[in-house]
């Protein structure tokens, strides 16, 4: 009982350091932040300490650690307006490190060309797509700490016009001296600005409409804007209230400091009987004041086959804009 009261008492002053900040729309592949695994969506979000599976290449590579034999994971998710999401990712074990690879794309689908004469299209489609292709390492240092890496190529592209860069991703995971209480931290996304370039920002023009007998038909390409990533930084707490043979308990809470965003806070937690059904539920985007779109529950489940093969459901709720649902499979060897 000493443990539980000092993680909610840790837990609440996570609530008081929020401070509100909104920078929406000020960032560049909002993919990036849409969360990956159907465990950790289903807990809330709140996964950067509790993290055990393959998604730790997303939320804290350094959740790595917690592997105890090499898995291969697959997600697939059918986004708003026709739009997927598709995560593939694998780790491996090796002595007391680990490595990872994952890729994760965001397809908008193909859509029509139009343009003021053809405001039903041109008779030419165009596709939006955003990727990430990461490789990860991560080290137990002692047997309670562990750190990790990811260092990732990012790239969107619309029609013929793409931009791209370079970041980093980086975690630890820490055994804290109280039994059962864990400590994570992850930084996501601390890469360079992003810039589109290409053929569709070709444009005719004429550098002097008031002289006669000059090139009218100049070709120039227009400068776009430079956009940053979506930096996040997460620190959370995960505490397990029960690990017994027949039942296990846990409960977590993330505290996420985005850059284009107000601070906010997830909490979740996870009931799982004999180690092979899992149930979570969570709350999401807590002290957000313009939360429209964004929702706050999450719910799921999941089944474990002799902690070999792993399915795994979330339901996530988003405000005026409906209802979402993952839906994962993982393989452990």
């Amino acid at each position: 009982m000493k443990n539980v009261f000092l993680f909610l008492l840790i837990l609440g002053g996570s609530f008081a350091s929020v401070q509100a900040q909104n920078n929406l729309g000020t960032t560049a592949v909002p993919f990036l932040e849409i969360p990956a695994g159907a465990r950790g969506v289903a807990m809330g979000e709140a996964n950067v300490s509790a993290v055990n599976d393959i998604s730790a290449l997303y939320w804290n590579p350094a959740g790595m650690t917690k592997f105890t034999k090499n898995e291969v994971a697959f997600q697939h998710t059918d986004y708003f307006i026709d739009t997927r999401l598709n995560y593939a990712a694998g780790g491996f074990k090796l002595g007391y490190s680990y490595i990872g690879v994952h890729f994760y794309q965001f397809d908008g689908g193909r859509m029509p060309v139009t343009d003021i004469l053809f405001p039903d299209g041109i008779g030419e489609d165009f596709a939006a797509r955003d990727m990430s292709i990461g490789i990860s390492y991560a080290q137990l240092l002692t047997t309670n700490f562990g750190i990790g890496a990811t260092l990732k190529y990012i790239e969107s592209m619309i029609w013929r016009t793409k931009a791209s860069t370079i970041a980093l991703d980086l975690g630890f995971h820490y055994k804290t001296p109280l039994k059962d209480l864990n400590l994570g931290f992850a930084i996501s996304n601390f890469g360079a600005e992003m810039q589109m370039n290409g053929d569709n920002l070709a444009q005719r023009i004429d550098i002097d409409l008031n002289s006669s007998g000059n090139n009218d038909g100049l070709l120039a390409f227009l400068s776009s804007k430079k956009w940053d990533l979506p930096l996040i930084f997460r620190i959370g707490l995960d505490y397990a209230i029960l690990n017994t043979r027949l039942h296990d308990l846990t409960i977590a809470s993330d505290i996420v400091y985005p850059n284009n965003n107000q601070n906010y806070v997830n909490a979740g937690l996870e009931y799982g009987f004999r180690k092979m059904v899992f149930f979570r539920a969570g709350y999401s985007n807590g002290f957000i004041s313009d939360d429209e779109g964004l929702g706050h529950l999450r719910l799921g489940f999941g089944i474990s086959i002799n902690n070999q093969i792993k399915v795994d459901y979330a339901f996530s709720e988003r405000g005026i804009l409906g209802n979402i649902n993952l839906i994962g499979a993982s393989v452990a060897f």
